[in-house]
């Protein structure tokens, strides 16, 4: 039993000084923390109580481990886990019981991730737009904040709302227009619930300077 406590700490040890090396390579802020890559470390099962449960069930694959370490897109938001597990629940509505397809809907997660440079999710959710049918081409007009001349009507008025809406914070009424048209009025108020539940994860991502290790994509900011 020591020695396998020793070799776990050894490991430790490794695995932090092989995580400082990679924080170094890229130059990070020096207020970030070298597991996380973020201004606060990640959540601990051992600092937690049974309200954090459902969330390290759900993202940690080994959930029986006192030392288990909460990552993902609720990694920040579950210093309080009430508030984490309400955003939980606001996905599992948003995106689980919505009324939109998976194409409208993750085109509308990947205009959410650019307005808030959420690369986390950008990432995830990238491939799974392309699967979902939005066209490469698409994806390139919301990551470089291009014009929308050459992209679907119903692409367009996607983007276009989630621009309106995340970053101008002010929408037209020929915009929402579009939008009830194209996916009737609660398909209007599900581009709303969806891209708020991936923007709040960007805005804990822009709070904490959240990085993303060297050898994934980067948003340009």
């Amino acid at each position: 039993m020591m020695l396998v406590r020793s070799l776990s700490r050894s490991a430790s040890v490794l695995i932090l000084s092989a995580l400082t090396s990679l924080a170094a390579a890229q130059q990070l802020p020096a207020d970030l923390n070298p597991q996380s890559l973020a201004r606060l470390p990640y959540v601990q099962r051992k600092d937690t109580d049974d309200s954090a449960k459902r969330l390290f069930d759900i993202f940690v694959r080994n959930s029986n481990s006192p030392t288990d370490t909460l990552t993902g897109p609720l990694a920040f938001a579950a210093y309080n886990p009430a508030v984490a597990t309400a955003l939980l629940d606001l996905h599992d509505g948003a995106v689980g019981k919505g009324t939109l397809d998976a194409h409208v809907r993750e085109l509308a997660i990947l205009v959410a991730c650019r307005e808030t440079n959420y690369n986390l999710e950008w990432n995830a959710h990238m491939p799974a737009a392309l699967k979902a049918g939005v066209e490469q081409k698409v994806v390139d007009v919301v990551q470089n904040n291009a014009e929308l001349t050459g992209v679907s009507e119903a692409d367009a008025a996607v983007i276009r709302f989630g621009r309106e809406l995340l970053r101008d914070r002010k929408m037209s009424s020929a915009t929402f227009a579009k939008a009830k048209e194209l996916f009737g009025d609660k398909g209007a108020m599900d581009l709303v619930a969806v891209m708020s539940t991936y923007a709040v994860s960007g805005f804990y991502a822009i709070a904490v300077d959240e990085h993303v290790p060297a050898d994934k994509p980067q948003l340009p900011r």
